[in-house]
């Protein structure tokens, strides 16, 4: 029996997308997934709501409570946590997360990063791909992950459900999920980059959460470069 899911996600919880827990749970069993890690920005009430979901509806998936948290040196995932993290100050959020039994992944690690070979040596995973940033980016997250020694693994970062599946992953499954994704060599049996588009729409998203008229503007502008490019249905590399 093997692990297969995804890690990395967002949901309504995020200020940056509308993606429903019953919508969530209906993708994840239309791919067959055993597995869910969503984190959504600052919070686990998205992923406590899933939790619970699931176990209300006697659903086979495995929910792991988790969230992306934006620290003082960039974005980092907690995984494996039972409450919310507070000190966002990097070295402090480490301890907490580790305190709780929890592990810590760095997401897009040459995206909004300080630091970046620091936070590397303190996280358990790298990511080295994310279907929402340009691929020369993964590929330096490849060549970290090596350089230190790190395990690895891949994200779809989907903020829609139409990027849900871009990143699939598959491991053994051994004692706990925790461990299992630790220790196992993860594959991607889906990894597909996410279309310009769906980045506009996140920002639109965010922008109307946020009620930020500039935001929304600026985005706009983004979207009409776009279509001139002829590059707004196309998938980012």
């Amino acid at each position: 029996m093997k692990y297969r899911g995804i890690i990395h996600f967002h949901s309504k919880y995020s200020y940056d997308s509308m993606l429903s827990i019953e919508r969530i749970v209906d993708l994840a069993l239309k791919y067959e997934l055993n597995f869910i890690c969503l984190t959504d920005h600052e919070n686990i009430e998205g992923s406590i709501a899933l939790y619970n979901y699931v176990k209300d509806q006697k659903i086979p998936i495995e929910v792991i409570i988790g969230a992306e948290y934006n620290t003082s040196l960039g974005d980092v995932i907690a995984l494996g946590i039972r409450k919310e993290i507070k000190n966002l100050t990097f070295d402090s959020f480490v301890d907490e997360v580790k305190g709780q039994g929890g592990i810590l992944l760095f997401p897009h690690p040459y995206k909004g990063h300080k630091d970046i070979e620091y936070i590397a040596s303190k996280v358990n995973m790298i990511e080295v791909f994310n279907s929402r940033v340009p691929e020369d980016s993964n590929k330096k997250a490849k060549l970290l992950a090596k350089k230190i020694n790190k395990p690895v693994y891949y994200a779809s970062d989907a903020h829609n459900q139409f990027s849900f599946n871009n990143s699939i992953l598959e491991f053994d499954r051994k004692e706990d999920f925790l461990y299992s994704l630790l220790s196992s060599r993860i594959k991607c049996i889906v990894c597909k980059k996410s279309f310009y588009w769906e980045i506009i729409y996140s920002q639109i998203v965010k922008s109307y959460k946020k009620r930020d008229i500039k935001l929304f503007i600026a985005q706009l502008k983004s979207m009409l470069k776009l279509v001139l490019k002829l590059k707004l249905f196309k998938r980012i590399f």
